[in-house]
């Protein structure tokens, strides 16, 4: 019982202490963004670097397997999604309307940060690794999927995408993997000095991603899409659930890395699919309200996977 109090109250406290920030005023959830800038873009690379470091050569050699699974799982969640929109979209007004929405929330969720704490209290530092090694293209895959979903729905343009921001953001964390790959490959000495900066900044990494998760819960605003989002809420995680089973038959993967895409295949959608809505016009408000009840549904039961596991 204790290691499963440790576990989540690693996962809670800052998604609560996030919470209790927002509610109480005490941190202008307008800030929220530069919060999650300096995660991203400095603290998770360094994060990534020290994960590297302890690396075994049979863990280094899923890299390719695990890039190769985001993308065949992606796609699958994808497709499998477009088949039910198109099937529903004629019988419900509702999916009708939020039919482009619904496709980039159905295969997008909250693979990184939340997940990796889990598969690293879970199955250790091989499992974060690996699910490292997933996440780390999920940028440009996504990007691919939505085009599709472009061409699939006929969206038009009507916004700017940040560039450098997504260059920012998806840079330093790729820069940092090979980096911490050759150092922990060639087992090449670092002086201390360096390690304890680079652990430093990495240590609070997560924390302050999941504080960031908690700062961005608005529960007055979601409380509206509740009833008619749970059945599709379900229907996405049936369709995660089966895209994992389908990817998990790769022959490349070994047991510690289908154990990973079993974790992912619980996660919350991410907020990633608010940047695609805004480029196209979407509803981004329906967006961050489904963000938020995915993420409070997943925390409900999120207990439950560790006592099960």
């Amino acid at each position: 019982m204790t290691p499963l109090i440790e576990a989540l109250s690693g996962i809670f406290l800052p998604i609560i202490l996030g919470l209790l920030s927002r509610n109480g005023n005490y941190i202008n959830p307008a800030h929220r963004s530069h919060i999650l800038q300096f995660a991203i873009r400095i603290c998770i690379p360094f994060m990534v670097f020290e994960t590297m470091r302890d690396i075994t050569p049979h863990t280094a050699g899923q890299l390719l397997p695990m890039t190769a699974s985001l993308f065949l799982f992606s796609g699958l969640a994808w497709l499998l999604t477009l088949g039910v929109i198109l099937f529903l979209a004629p019988r419900s007004r509702w999916v009708g309307r939020y039919r482009a929405e619904l496709l980039l929330i159905g295969f997008t969720g909250n693979i990184g940060y939340i997940c990796w704490k889990i598969q690293e209290v879970l199955i250790g530092p091989e499992g974060l690794q690996r699910g490292i090694f997933y996440t780390s293209f999920f940028w440009p895959v996504l990007f691919f999927y939505a085009l599709c979903t472009v061409f699939a729905l006929k969206l038009t343009k009507s916004g700017n995408i940040d560039k450098k921001g997504i260059l920012y953001n998806v840079i330093p964390l790729l820069t940092m993997l090979f980096l911490g790959l050759t150092a922990g490959l060639t087992e090449a000495p670092l002086p201390s000095f360096l390690t304890s900066f680079t652990g430093t900044f990495g240590a609070i990494a997560v924390p302050t991603i999941l504080f960031c998760m908690g700062l961005s819960i608005h529960i007055r605003n979601a409380a509206s899409e509740v009833k008619p989002l749970l059945p599709f809420l379900l229907v996405r995680f049936v369709i995660w659930i089966t895209a994992t089973w389908i990817v998990t038959r790769m022959p490349f993967l070994d047991p510690v890395s289908r154990r990973v895409l079993l974790i992912n295949s619980l996660a919350p959608i991410g907020v990633n699919p608010i940047v695609i809505a805004d480029m196209f016009g979407l509803d981004t408000d329906f967006v961050a309200s489904s963000i938020t009840v995915s993420t409070l549904i997943y925390l409900l039961y999120l207990p439950f996977l560790f006592i099960l596991w």
